[in-house]
């Protein structure tokens, strides 16, 4: 069993909202995980709302997205 979080809400949320922006951009996790250069489990992890990303990550991702990091956080 995956542990949950006090905001596990909201992580499934942001979660959510970075599938729909990768794959607007066509992205699979694997090139999303290249760009970064972070670990495509990493991003799968986000996704799925099993860790609780530091916020370099996520700024991370949505520079190399070219977004804003309320772009992810703010749903």
């Amino acid at each position: 069993m995956a542990k949950q979080y006090r905001d596990q809400v909201y992580l499934n949320k942001v979660g959510k909202r970075l599938i729909q922006i990768r794959l607007e951009r066509n992205l699979s996790q694997e090139t999303l995980a290249e760009l970064t250069e972070l670990d495509t489990r990493q991003i799968g992890r986000i996704e799925r709302a099993e860790t609780n990303s530091t916020i370099s990550i996520i700024k991370k991702i949505a520079d190399t997205l070219k977004i804003e990091v309320s772009d992810i956080l703010n749903v």
